[in-house]
């Protein structure tokens, strides 16, 4: 997954970011985005929005995920694979 133009981040390491785990409990919580001041992350926090929208609109109930301490491992494949069904399924890869 091309996080930049000259750099790639795999699913795995994208769901383990902070930035991704931000946007994924910011839809969680039903709060409202919040780009301004993320700078190269933006895209990441995007990422983790599209990730918990799409599990809602599937009707799967979120995992909780923490944005400040690592997520939980045993969660890492799950969150993966949905976020590559969701970049897959919204046609954005």
């Amino acid at each position: 997954m091309s996080q930049l133009v000259d750099h790639r981040v795999s699913l795995r390491d994208m769901v383990r970011s902070r930035a991704w785990r931000m946007g994924y409990e910011s839809v969680r919580l039903n709060k409202p985005p919040e780009f301004d001041g993320r700078g190269r992350a933006a895209l990441s926090y995007e990422y983790g929005r599209l990730t918990a929208a799409y599990l809602k609109g599937q009707g799967q109930q979120l995992l909780r995920v923490s944005p400040v301490r690592p997520v939980n491992e045993g969660y890492v494949p799950k969150l993966a694979e949905a976020l590559r069904r969701c970049v897959l399924d919204a046609g954005l890869a």
